[in-house]
This record gives structure tokens, C-alpha cells and sequence, in this order.
């Protein structure tokens, strides 16, 4: 049976039928919107930090979880991260929690990867490296506190910013691809450096 059976009258004219079902309509939307569960990676960024991050960085946007592969998503949410894209810690150790973020690029394929140290002022961004290539396989995710070697898979090859072994008193980050290569960044005397811990 159709739902507009016998009311007909009610689409003739805008009369007030029209003037209901148009209302009730809008306020169906806006209840789903508003039931609309928030983004998990979106909703980890607070409004200063999103405010800053457009001032600085126009041509990137926040990350969402869709913008991570379904499968490598599914897997991370299992084991407690519903975001691959950002991750929070203490990398500076003043007791704030910081943010890693991967932010994608909004007119073309590529990210920015930036830290963002929570100070009394508001956010100290600083980007580590910009690339060209989707962001679907990527990963940011908190590295505990301790020692970190470059992987034995190739030989260490000094360049900038770029060390063999690190000895961190506070916790850093891991970025890199599902199931690949990864680094680990850890904040040494104001310097990010960087370890490639895994092949």
C-alpha cells in the first residue's frame, strides 16, 4: 500500500499538507544529523588546533577515518584505535597531551605529517615531511618511552634528522604503512628525529 494513498490534496497549491510533510521532513534531517555518531578522527583535533591548522596549512584538511582503507581500519579498531591518522601523547613530556596528524591534501593526491605540542598558549605545529601519494595504508600510532635501533633489514645511511638509535625518557610515534616499512619519531633536546625501526 503507498504511504500517500488518498492524500492527494495534500501536494496541490503548497497547502498546509505541503507545509507539514516539508516540516517534518527538514526535522527528520536534522535529528540524523544530530544522531550522527562524530568522526573518529576528526573529533580527536580540538577547535583551536583545527583553527590553527587551516590558518597554517590551507591546502590540507583534517583526516577521517574513511579515509583509511576499510580492512586496515576494521583490524586497528579491534585492537582500540578507531583512528589511523592521528595519534595523542606527551612527546615533550610538560604533562599536555600532544597530537601526530596525517593530514591529506585537498585538491590533489598527498599529506603533510604534522606534530602539534600543546602549550599554555595554544599549539606549537611543526611538519616533519610532505609527500605526494594517498594516505589509505598510512599509519600514526603512540611509541612507548625507551631505546629504538635502526632495523636490521639494510644498512644505517646517515642523513638529517635521521639517527641510529635514539634513548627517549618520553613516548614518540611510529609512521608508516599497514603491515610495511615504519619509522619511529621521538622529540630530542627541541629536534625531531628519526628512527626507520621496521622494513
Amino acid at each position: 500500500m503507498s504511504f500517500y494513498r488518498g492524500s492527494r490534496s495534500t501536494y496541490r497549491g503548497g497547502g498546509e499538507g505541503e507545509k507539514t510533510m516539508h516540516s517534518l521532513w527538514l526535522a527528520w534531517l536534522a535529528l540524523g544529523a544530530a544522531n550522527s555518531p562524530p568522526d573518529a578522527c576528526s573529533s580527536l583535533v580540538p577547535v583551536q588546533l583545527e583553527r590553527k591548522l587551516e590558518e597554517h596549512y590551507p591546502d590540507v584538511r583534517l583526516p577521517l577515518a574513511t579515509d583509511s582503507d576499510d580492512e586496515d581500519r576494521q583490524y586497528a579498531t579491534k585492537r582500540g584505535k578507531a583512528c589511523l591518522l592521528i595519534t595523542q601523547a606527551d612527546f615533550d613530556g610538560d604533562g599536555r597531551l600532544d597530537l601526530a596528524l596525517i593530514l591529506p591534501r585537498k585538491k590533489t593526491v598527498g599529506y603533510r605529517l604534522l606534530v602539534a605540542l600543546s602549550k599554555p598558549t595554544g599549539f606549537d605545529l611543526r611538519e616533519l615531511h610532505a609527500w605526494t601519494g594517498p594516505v589509505t595504508h598510512l599509519y600514526v600510532d603512540v611509541a612507548a618511552a625507551g631505546t629504538y635501533r635502526h632495523t636490521d633489514a639494510y644498512p644505517f645511511q646517515p642523513s638529517p634528522g635521521v639517527v641510529e638509535e635514539i634513548v627517549s625518557k618520553h613516548p614518540g610515534f611510529y609512521f608508516g604503512t599497514v603491515e610495511s616499512a615504519a619509522g619511529v619519531y621521538f622529540l630530542d633536546h627541541g629536534q625531531w628525529l628519526l628512527v626507520q625501526v621496521m622494513d
